[in-house]
């Protein structure tokens, strides 16, 4: 009876704020606006205002100080003929699709090993294992594979020793030819914590009785995974994709720290190129033009893939 009641009061008062001209209904929800006041002057002033300053500096010379001379789209020209930024730009093109492909596939294997226990209580301490690596520090974590990395005392190196394969020892990071694959497998196996518990989320949206019947009619482990699991979960995959290729895209703090880019520009990419130009050099200018290139190229790539998936999930 009484939650009745709140319900229908709820409902009553909803209505009032819905009726009536548009300054006596703004009125009425003052307090909601005033709310949302805040989280949106906050947003503004620390998302949206650094994005148009970077588009307006993108088109000066501008060296964070007093020298600040307008060049138009002279930026972007130059971004067109710098061979650096080509080779960052296909850097990062590798980089980004072996890291959605694996920060995809392996959480979602590891998700669905945790639904398929039996046991509440190992799956309880198998999730606790795969969100445990969120408290480790970023910094900490890379500091650790350059460690590994080390062509003297690296793990990687004296494990093939002791195995009798010293003949593959190898300056990993100082190697163009190695050094790109070296950053890409670091952190592996490739478990970021934030797509495993998305997919996990989607994983356990699916109605036990939709497994139960595939179960009847003798679907086994692969073809429910195929049948039943993917497709069921294809918006969650699609997100963790998306974010995985957004950080991605974004991060420069794995190649300052472990290569800075080098040897020569084998481990470059825009967003470490975007650093060095406006810290390292003091051309912020140039550096908001690369900053302009890469949200631009983010979110058409955002747009296509949720287009895409938008589309194969009504067909």
């Amino acid at each position: 009876m009484f939650s009745r009641q709140a319900a229908s009061g709820s409902s009553s008062h909803s209505l009032r704020l819905s009726r009536g001209p548009l300054p006596a209904r703004i009125w009425r929800a003052k307090w909601l606006y005033l709310a949302l006041l805040v989280p949106v002057t906050l947003l503004l002033l620390f998302e949206w205002l650094p994005a148009f300053s970077a588009l307006y500096n993108s088109l000066y010379i501008w060296n964070g100080g007093k020298v600040h001379i307008y060049v138009g789209l002279e930026n972007y020209e130059r971004l067109l003929s710098d061979r650096t930024f080509r080779v960052a730009l296909s850097n990062l093109v590798g980089f980004v699709i072996f890291r959605v492909v694996m920060q995809t596939v392996l959480p979602f294997f590891a998700a669905e090993m945790i639904i398929n226990l039996r046991s509440a209580r190992w799956s309880y301490w198998w999730k606790i294992i795969f969100v445990f690596p969120m408290v480790v520090p970023t910094i900490l974590n890379y500091l650790i594979w350059r460690f590994i990395y080390n062509p003297q005392v690296g793990l990687l190196n004296e494990g093939l020793e002791l195995l009798g394969l010293g003949a593959y020892t190898h300056a990993w990071l100082g190697d163009p030819l190695t050094a790109m694959w070296a950053l890409s497998f670091v952190r592996f196996p490739w478990l970021p914590t934030l797509q495993f518990l998305i997919i996990l989320g989607g994983l356990q949206t699916i109605p036990q009785e939709v497994h139960e019947s595939a179960s009847i009619d003798g679907a086994g482990f692969w073809r429910r995974l195929f049948f039943i699991d993917i497709p069921m979960t294809r918006r969650q995959i699609t997100l963790a994709m998306i974010l995985t290729m957004l950080f991605m895209t974004q991060r420069f703090d794995l190649f300052l720290v472990m290569t800075d880019g080098g040897p020569g520009y084998s481990t470059m990419v825009p967003a470490l190129q975007l650093f060095q130009s406006a810290f390292s050099f003091l051309e912020f200018g140039y550096a908001s033009a690369i900053g302009v290139v890469l949200f631009v190229g983010m979110l058409a790539l955002t747009v296509i893939n949720l287009r895409v998936s938008s589309g194969a999930t009504a067909d």
